[in-house]
């Protein structure tokens, strides 16, 4: 018996779907060859120091040889205030009962001088980030890039306190600019961190009195 032209091609093109191999790369792995993961973020959550009520986020992001900063504060007093990341993860009172001393002092680890951000590595400390101003409602927010810190190496800055200061930094005065008190603290930490840790800011202990 011979089988009808259409009859045959169904069997034919059955045959080829039989033979076919099938492909066993999962989708996901596919997608992940030709999309680039972003760039390292870390963050410090900024809670007032000793009643200051001084809040907001510090943000940074690696732009592999320099690190871009942006910073959203509030509750600070108009005009400029100093910005620094300090030596330890601590944002606790020091042995004396200074409120955040135990964030020590500015991040140093090439051991130079205290200076101004524009300052070449050897005459300023690494923790070095100036000042930001903050508007007549309290508020202080703004971006910019910096050139020492890195997410990696001597001068990485993950683990360390970000502060800022209820003074303006004269960028000049030894060794830590004249800024005044310490009002507001936050210890970075890299994104996915300070995303799974649902406590919020950290917390800043005020001394007894």
């Amino acid at each position: 018996m011979r089988l009808p032209l259409a009859a045959l091609a169904l069997l034919v093109a059955a045959g080829c779907a039989d033979d076919a191999t099938p492909t066993t790369e999962p989708v996901a792995d596919a997608v992940a060859e030709i999309v680039p993961s972003g760039p390292d973020r870390a963050v410090a959550q900024i809670a007032e120091v000793d009643g200051s009520g001084v809040s907001g986020s510090v943000e940074f992001i690696d732009l592999d040889d320099a690190v871009e900063i942006r910073y959203n504060l509030s509750g600070l007093s108009a005009g400029m205030h100093g910005f620094h990341v300090h030596q330890t993860g601590d944002c606790g009172p020091d042995s004396t009962g200074t409120p955040a001393g135990a964030a020590g002092g500015h991040l140093n680890p090439l051991a130079s001088p205290h200076g101004a951000p524009s300052a070449r590595p050897v005459q300023r400390h690494a923790g070095d980030l100036g000042n930001v101003e903050a508007d007549a409602s309290g508020r202080a927010v703004g971006v910019r890039v910096d050139s020492v810190l890195a997410f990696d190496g001597p001068t990485s800055f993950l683990g360390k306190a970000m502060l800022v200061h209820g003074g303006e930094d004269d960028l000049a005065s030894q060794p830590s600019g004249d800024a005044g008190a310490r009002v507001g603290c936050g210890v970075i930490r890299r994104a996915d961190e300070a995303a799974a840790d649902t406590t919020g800011a950290d917390t800043v202990a005020t001394p007894a009195r």
